[in-house]
């Protein structure tokens, strides 16, 4: 598929990589390179240096024979100009980047209009993660597929937990098969699981289910915790106001400490049912004021990775139940490892995902057509939703009679109102909803699963 992208910031940056992955030809255009030599050097993509609201410079980068334009320069009205050029021009498809919140639902209303295919808002997405994520107090990442009738939530598994020490089949005998365990990252490796595989102590395990089977496997292995009540969120960016909309309307009490007064003076004005504290969030002391200690989760959000991760370890030293932290540099992660962080957000990385689930939407292969896709850990793996073709090649075979690539698994078939944790003998049909974990992004349509 050929795909312009106009704006190499961190997120054009990191989509760009993520595209260029799937075999797709990108062309970036951007007004200046420097810093990005390793990105230009890939020589499976094209650069051209300029401006892309100069239309000889998005004919020059093709977009009239496009499939799709993707705008992520640095002001939004920038990238609704760019995306209606090119739309001018004849891209089949366009994408704007949006970071304004008051924009967005002006956006949606005129999209059409505009000719934009999509408006992606990587604070919102990264905010609506978040009160996901708060929902299930458990879990240090969740997300939901088949239009959020199943979840996927992320454990970290310490030495005392009931679940040590036996193997994936007999957690499931022991949850009447309700429960799927598809991915365990174990040190700096991940397993695609079998019935055989042991699970160990500090691994992190990814499981499926729905809401109800998911609270049995908590409740089986004592790892339930306590509701969500207190939420401190530091920092009062664009995500934070999101996230603060969105917790106020149910009964978690939420207190945002920013440092700037005229950010918190407006923050105040705007957010009904949240306490807004004008106060420094480096100051120890402000911290412990303000009640870290009787708080059930802390939420980093301030425009700094590194204020952020000193922050949460700071909250993780008090012992908070649960602690969410935003990184822009995807190249940090490594760090927030190190500093024992698990619940890390990356909005570049989230938008990301949307737009390659949307690039492969395009696609549509003749076997299926990708409707939602989720990448866990440093992009080692990934689960994906596909809905079933007449050209799948493993239709109305028994899964055991499939023979599935290495690192690949079935997580969950949605067949009408039914969901399916799939055994040996059950089938995918057409029609069916099938979400697939594999690594290596292997898995660009269901076809590929098998051998």
């Amino acid at each position: 598929m050929k795909i312009v992208i106009a704006g190499i910031g961190k997120f054009g940056d990191y989509l760009t990589r993520q595209l260029a992955k799937e075999n797709n030809e990108i062309t970036v255009i951007d007004i200046n390179f420097t810093g990005k030599e390793a990105l230009i050097n890939n020589e499976d993509i094209n650069n051209i240096e300029g401006n892309a609201l100069d239309v000889k410079i998005l004919e020059e980068a093709g977009v009239q024979n496009s499939d799709l334009l993707i705008a992520s320069m640095k002001e939004d009205s920038e990238n609704v100009m760019c995306a209606l050029l090119s739309r001018k021009l004849g891209v089949k498809n366009t994408i704007a980047r949006i970071r304004r919140p008051e924009y967005i639902d002006s956006l949606n209303m005129i999209k059409e209009p505009l000719g934009l295919s999509m408006i992606i808002s990587p604070k919102q997405l990264t905010a609506n993660q978040i009160a996901q994520t708060l929902s299930i107090p458990s879990a240090i990442e969740t997300t939901s597929f088949f239009k959020g009738r199943i979840y996927v939530i992320s454990l970290k598994l310490k030495e005392d937990s009931k679940y040590i020490g036996q193997s994936i089949k007999e957690i499931s005998q022991k949850l009447n098969g309700n429960i799927i365990v598809c991915a365990i990252e174990r040190e700096d490796s991940v397993v695609i699981p079998n019935g055989e595989t042991i699970i160990q102590a500090e691994d992190k395990i990814h499981i499926t289910g729905t809401r109800k089977d998911i609270n049995s496997f908590l409740r089986y292995g004592n790892l339930i915790q306590d509701k969500t009540r207190q939420v401190m969120i530091v920092g009062g960016s664009d995500i934070s106001k999101y996230l603060a909309n969105q917790l106020a309307d149910t009964d978690m009490k939420v207190k945002i400490v920013e440092p700037n007064k005229e950010v918190a003076l407006e923050l105040a004005e705007t957010l009904d049912n949240v306490l807004v504290i004008n106060a420094d969030p480096s100051d120890e002391q402000t911290l412990f004021e303000e009640g870290i200690q009787e708080t059930d989760a802390f939420v980093a959000l301030t425009g700094i990775d590194e204020e952020n991760i000193v922050y949460s370890m700071f909250a993780s030293s008090q012992k908070v139940p649960k602690v969410i932290t935003k990184i822009n540099h995807i190249n940090l992660s490594g760090i927030t490892q190190m500093a024992k962080i698990d619940a890390v957000v990356s909005p570049h990385k989230i938008a990301a995902n949307q737009v390659v689930q949307y690039v492969r939407a395009m696609e549509k292969g003749k076997s299926s057509s990708c409707e939602s896709i989720y990448n866990f850990g440093d992009n080692i793996f990934e689960m994906i939703e596909f809905k079933v073709k007449e050209d799948f090649k493993g239709i109305n075979q028994k899964l055991e009679e499939l023979k599935l690539q290495d690192d690949t698994l079935i997580g969950a078939i949605q067949r009408g109102k039914n969901i399916i944790y799939p055994q040996g003998k059950d089938e995918i049909r057409l029609n069916d909803t099938v979400l697939v974990i594999c690594r290596n992004n292997k898995v660009k349509e269901l076809n590929d699963m098998i051998k």
